[in-house]
C-alpha cells in the first residue's frame, strides 16, 4: 500500500511539476477514441471513474506485492481515472481540471492555473511575472517523456509546454524546474529528476497504453 500511495504520489508530483512550471506543469488534451484493428473499426474508449481508478491501483499494487518481474498496461482511461481520483484531490490550491492523454512514446497532460490563488505557494516576484504574460488563469499544457535511469531514480523530460495560446522558450523551462525546487537531469536541463519506487525498472508508452515493468529482486 505504502508502495503504490508513493508511485502515485510522484506520479502526482511529477504532473504539479510541469504545470505550475509553465510556470511549469503537467497535463494534456481530452480524453481521445482510438483505433484498432485492420478493419478500422471505431472502439469506443471507457470513461475515466472511480471504478477504473480503484481497478489500476488494485493492479499496481498486486504487482508490486508480487516481488517479482512484472508489469501493469493502463490504458488512458484508467491513468485519467488515476489522475483524477488519486492525483487531483492532492493538487494545491490553484490548480484543477487535470487531464491526461496518451500519444506514441510521450504523455500529454494539461490543467488550469489561477495564479492569484497558486501565489501564495510561489515567489511573488515569479507569480507577478507569470500573471503579467498569461494573465490571471490559463491552462498550462505540456508534453512529457516519463524515463527511468536506475533504481528509485527516474526523469520527466518535458518537450513542450504551453500557457494557453503562448508556447513557453523551451529556454525558460530549466529554470522554471528550479525555482519550483526540483532539479534538472543530468545531461538534459529540461528534465526534472524524480524519486520513483526502487522496483520499477521502466515506463513506458506502448500501443496507447502506460506500461510500468518491475525488475527481478
Amino acid at each position: 500500500m505504502r508502495t503504490i500511495r508513493s508511485c502515485l504520489s510522484g506520479i502526482g508530483c511529477l504532473t504539479l511539476l510541469a504545470l505550475a512550471g509553465g510556470a511549469a506543469w503537467l497535463y494534456g488534451p481530452e480524453i481521445q477514441q482510438w483505433w484498432s484493428g485492420r478493419s478500422a473499426e471505431v472502439v469506443l474508449v471507457a470513461e475515466p471513474s472511480e471504478e477504473l481508478a480503484a481497478d489500476a491501483e488494485e493492479r499496481l499494487r498486486a504487482l508490486f506485492e508480487a516481488g517479482r518481474a512484472g508489469e501493469v498496461r493502463l490504458t488512458e482511461a484508467e491513468v485519467q481515472s488515476l489522475v483524477l481520483f488519486r492525483v487531483a484531490p492532492r493538487l494545491p490550491a490553484g490548480i484543477s481540471e487535470p487531464l491526461a492523454s496518451l500519444q506514441d512514446s510521450t504523455v500529454d497532460v494539461s490543467a488550469l492555473l489561477d495564479l492569484e490563488k497558486l501565489a501564495a505557494s510561489m515567489d511573488s516576484e515569479a507569480a507577478a511575472r507569470l500573471q503579467g504574460f498569461i494573465g490571471d488563469t490559463a491552462r498550462v499544457t505540456a508534453r512529457l517523456q516519463p524515463r527511468v535511469r536506475g533504481p528509485a531514480r527516474g526523469e520527466l523530460a518535458i518537450l513542450s509546454l504551453q500557457a494557453g495560446l503562448f508556447p513557453i522558450p523551451p529556454l525558460l523551462i530549466p529554470g522554471m524546474i528550479t525555482q519550483l525546487g526540483f532539479s534538472t537531469a543530468p545531461g538534459d536541463p529540461r528534465a526534472m529528476n524524480v524519486e520513483i519506487p526502487p522496483e520499477i525498472e521502466s515506463v513506458t508508452i506502448e500501443a496507447a497504453e502506460l506500461v510500468i515493468r518491475l525488475a527481478e529482486p
